[in-house]
Formats: structure tokens, sequence, C-alpha cells
């Protein structure tokens, strides 16, 4: 069976692509033929139709765009951000930050595509999807189709293939806006809001009082770290008497902890250095 792009079908598919945005990608950087997947009822799957810098996949901190192309099943969108059309039928192919994808692609033809069992709850009675190594950028299982079944993104079998991505994992950039305290059955409720590529969150916790008196050094302020939070929410007791306290919320993921600086002229120093020094920051 003919790959996408070699003989004759590959100037039909050109034609075709001309009514489509074209898109930059970051599919297979070494260019050794690892943009491959393979479908049990449509054949080849090409995540790099037109070479570098065509409307392939691009894998991104939070979601792929782009599109795959099948000989059988012509073009498969990842992202309804490929035609600005998310008003109108939202969909897309996600990431969590650390190469673990969910979410469903379409495919002119074939129609859904869901990349993760998670998609319907059924990872009980049939579990699949698909991942990509967060270190190597390597594409490893199966995303399911009804019209398509199987769709492998790689094997070393018989028929080996496999897509691989320039795209690496990396720790959070920014801080979770729009960090709130309130008061709730005597404790002080923080609710922030999500951050791209977070898979945790972390909130430390120190005397706001120590914090003015050192001139804003958190080496000597920050007194605790609470991680592995997979929700924007958490609670922490009262303080007693007159004590005030501060709060800052960071992400995390596999690759790292994110950043508490937020720069601008009314930050002094660098947070993270003074919490690292501080001795209660989370490992």
């Amino acid at each position: 069976m003919t790959r996408w792009g070699r003989g004759l079908r590959g100037s039909v598919a050109l034609l075709l692509l001309s009514a489509l945005p074209v898109a930059a990608e970051n599919t297979d950087p070494a260019n050794d033929g690892s943009q491959y997947a393979w479908s049990e009822n449509g054949g080849w799957v090409n995540a790099e139709p037109l070479g570098n810098g065509g409307p392939g996949v691009q894998v991104g901190d939070i979601a792929l765009t782009g599109y795959l192309w099948s000989e059988n099943a012509g073009w498969i969108s990842l992202s309804c951000q490929n035609t600005a059309s998310c008003l109108t039928q939202s969909f897309g192919v996600t990431n969590n930050g650390c190469g673990v994808l969910a979410g469903y692609a379409w495919a002119e033809n074939a129609g859904w595509i869901s990349f993760s069992c998670s998609n319907t709850g059924t990872c009980g009675t049939a579990a699949y999807g698909v991942t990509i190594d967060s270190v190597t950028g390597n594409f490893t299982g199966k995303a399911w189709s009804e019209n398509l079944g199987w769709i492998s993104f790689a094997s070393s079998g018989a028929n080996p293939h496999k897509v691989r991505t320039s795209w690496t994992a990396h720790a959070p950039a920014g801080t979770p806006a729009g960090l709130t305290a309130g008061k709730a059955s005597g404790n002080v409720v923080l609710q922030w809001g999500a951050l791209g590529a977070s898979t945790s969150y972390q909130v430390l916790r120190g005397s706001l009082s120590t914090l003015r008196s050192s001139g804003g050094n958190f080496s000597t302020a920050t007194a605790s770290c609470q991680a592995g939070l997979t929700t924007t929410t958490t609670s922490y007791p009262l303080s007693s008497g007159t004590t005030t306290e501060f709060y800052l919320v960071r992400g995390a993921n596999c690759a790292g902890k994110g950043t508490t600086d937020e720069g601008g002229g009314a930050q002094i120093g660098s947070r993270d250095a003074e919490i690292a020094a501080s001795g209660h920051d989370c490992p």
C-alpha cells in the first residue's frame, strides 16, 4: 500500500489542500519518516502532509492543531481552531502538558475519532489512548474511530511505523490568574484560574508581617508549601490572633514546577530563588 505523498496521489491531495488554511507543524523533526500512523480499516495516515511547514500536526502544551491526511478518510482535523469554527462546533485533541492526549478529531469522510477512553468513561472496559513521550516526542498508543477502527501511532511489528514531534514538556510558564481568598467554616478558602500545561498546583504560605518587616524577603517569610493539588481550590484553617499570611500559587507538571515570579516594577528580587532558600519549598 502506498503512503500518502508518494506517487500520483500526492499531487491530487495537493490540489485539495488549496481550500484549507496552512499552518506550521512540528512533526518528524529529524526528517526520517516519523510521520505515519496506521488505520486498520483505512491504511496509512500522514501526520505531515506536504512535508515541512505544511498543514500537519502541531503539538502544543495544551492542545494539538493542524491536520492528518488519509487516502481513504480524507482530511482529519485535530481542532476546530483550524478553521475558526469553535463557536459553532467545538472539538479538538487536548494535551495535559505531559503528553497525555484526549478529546476528538474529525475526519471529513469518517466522522469522529477518539484519542482517549476517558472521553466516554469506558477505560474500565476498553482502555485505550494516545500519549507522547514528554522527553523524546514519540507518540504511542491508539485512537478509535467507528469507521476507521483502531489507529495506531507506533508499531515495531510487521508493519512498522511511528509518529514523532519536536514538542517536549516544560514546566508551566506564568502564574495562575485570579487568586482570591474567602472565609468559610473557620477556613481560608483559596481559588484561582487554571494555568495551561499544569497537571497540578502548589500553594506557598507564609507570614505577611515577616515579609513586610524583611523588605519583601521570601527566604525568611515562607513557612510551608502544599503540593499535588489537582483542583484550582484549597483551604487552610484561619490563623488565630492578629497573624496575617500570604499565599502564592504556581503550576506544576511532569517537567517540574512553574514560577511564582510575576516580574514588573512591584517585585523586588526573585521570589523563586528566595523561596528555594527558605527551606520550606516544595520538592
